[in-house]
């Protein structure tokens, strides 16, 4: 039931072996149903609750809490949760907020209790704006700091994902603003080319130092979106580019997507509103973007039919990241194949309701739980 005898955590090592075994399969398209995870949540736990906060956007930048304490609160959690199906044991630092590496080039994060903002300490032309590697950056250290600490705690038990470092364009725009920059793609072309590069090329060292605190005993790899990994991966995004034509797409972002998801291990991508429709050819023609999370956003948007961009994704060959499920439960008609879909993570309560209504979902996907 745990992973070894000093184990809070119900989650053993053969799980992880079956999870690897599963996602195999899923990838090379011979699984017979779709990625599901299934948390029962409210489990007895046999460690005492835990007297620290978890990492929300509140608590993530408040350097009175130690990266220890954070640990010891996620341990809690977990140990009160049991696994079923593709669910598994993780740490999910998003709570650092979305473009976390902002931080690490000069920006200021800014805590709300639903968000975090990064602000610039000084405006500059695009022409004086330049990004390097600072090791000693407070922010950057911050993080590395509550890596180790997890990785201390639980020797790869639980997998810790990757922060939400940001989309290349988006974390351009927080030190020259939206409106700035779009106007230094017309004045500037170069210049924010440049900027790309610069950013690109730290993106991907960042992404590395924290793979290698992790990647000597680890199980596996996920990111802020929570898919599971054998092999470092991530979820890429760029949601600055919901203002731009796909001619300007094509040449500020296209290729910085291209290169950094060849770095990566079925990488995917996150399509965050209708805005960003207009490049979803552009993206579908990157060979190493395996999957595609669509977000149509809240509102009226909710309640319209998206199976033609559904369709577009399967006809591409990727993987459907969401707008999965009909309302009551089942796929889309859409989705003809189970396997192109992910689902995600489901959480019931561990009670004797909650599980009879986990298995009724699991059954709709062809997933049986041994509970």
């Amino acid at each position: 039931m745990y992973y070894n005898d000093n184990s809070n955590i119900q989650f053993t090592k053969a799980q992880y072996e079956n999870l690897k075994e599963v996602y195999r399969k899923w990838w090379d398209n011979k699984l017979d149903r779709p990625i599901l995870g299934i948390c029962l949540y409210g489990t007895q736990s046999k460690r005492e609750p835990s007297p620290h906060p978890l990492i929300t956007f509140s608590t993530a930048w408040d350097f009175n809490i130690t990266p220890q304490q954070f640990v010891d609160a996620y341990d809690w959690n977990l140990s009160a949760t049991r696994y079923y199906g593709e669910a598994y044991p993780r740490m999910n630092p998003v709570h650092f907020g979305a473009g976390t590496a902002a931080t690490f080039l000069g920006c200021t994060p800014i805590s709300r209790p639903d968000t975090v903002w990064f602000l610039p300490d000084k405006n500059v032309p695009i022409e004086q704006l330049h990004f390097e590697f600072d090791p000693n950056n407070k922010y950057l250290r911050r993080v590395l700091n509550i890596y180790e600490a997890a990785m201390d705690k639980w020797q790869g038990e639980v997998v810790i994902s990757m922060i939400d470092i940001g989309g290349v364009m988006d974390l351009l725009a927080s030190f020259r603003n939206a409106e700035d920059l779009l106007i230094d793609m017309i004045d500037s072309p170069d210049e924010v080319l440049r900027c790309v590069n610069e950013l690109q090329e730290l993106w991907i060292k960042y992404f590395d130092m924290i793979n290698d605190i992790i990647k000597d005993s680890v199980n596996g790899y996920s990111s802020w979106f929570g898919m599971y990994s054998e092999e470092p991966s991530y979820i890429l995004q760029s949601d600055f580019c919901y203002m731009i034509s796909p001619e300007m797409f094509d040449v500020f972002v296209g290729p910085e997507l291209k290169k950094t998801a060849s770095h990566l291990y079925n990488a995917t991508y996150h399509l965050d509103g209708i805005g960003e429709l207009p490049h979803l050819e552009s993206i579908l023609k990157i060979d190493e973007i395996k999957g595609i999370q669509w977000v149509c956003g809240s509102g009226e948007p909710e309640l319209m039919d998206w199976s033609e961009v559904t369709t577009r994704i399967l006809k591409a060959n990727k993987k459907v990241l969401n707008w999965t499920l009909k309302p009551d439960g089942t796929l889309r008609d859409c989705i003809t194949d189970p396997c192109m879909a992910f689902l995600g993570d489901y959480y019931f309560a561990d009670t004797k309701e909650g599980i009879e209504n986990a298995k009724r979902f699991a059954f709709k996907h062809n997933l049986e739980l041994n509970i």
